[in-house]
């Protein structure tokens, strides 16, 4: 076990390790996270001391427009599997551990620690590759995704 401070300065080294990878692959801009123009839209990495993941995530307290984005996603699940893998994970009612109900599609490496300098390196990897891919797929089709006379500009 680390004291909460080890912790800290550990997610530290490993997310500037990724910075400092990314770079080394070409990447100058910033990653669009939740800068989609779509509110409810982010796109995600996220690691703990089981696994890794990229994906999106859908928040809205709206549970109808929630619907409305996930479909929009598993309209394109052809495009997205094939750049992201066939072992999404989709889950409509996906509960964050502080209780807040979400929609989720995530590409998922297990067996990998946030607090395991040894797994960094297969982490960046995968986290450079997937979210690249993703968000190609999201700039292409973000227009798609957006549209909802009901919703509005969102």
């Amino acid at each position: 076990m680390f004291s909460k401070e080890e912790e800290k300065k550990m997610r530290l080294e490993f997310w500037q390790g990724f910075d400092a990878y990314c770079k080394t692959m070409g990447k100058t801009k910033k990653w669009i996270l939740q800068d989609t123009g779509i509110k409810p839209v982010n796109l995600k990495f996220d690691i703990d001391r089981r696994q890794a993941l990229v994906g999106v995530d859908i928040i809205s307290h709206d549970q109808e427009r929630r619907l409305y984005y996930y479909e929009k996603f598993e309209s394109l699940k052809t495009i997205l599997q094939t750049a992201l893998g066939d072992d999404l994970y989709w889950e409509l009612e996906y509960t964050l551990a502080e209780g807040k109900e979400i929609a989720r599609i995530a590409s998922i490496l297990p067996e990998v620690n946030l607090y395991a300098p040894e797994t960094w390196e297969r982490v960046h990897s995968f986290f450079f590759e997937k979210m690249t891919a993703l968000e190609t797929i999201f700039l292409e089709y973000r227009d798609f995704i957006r549209y909802k006379p009901a919703y509005g500009s969102n």
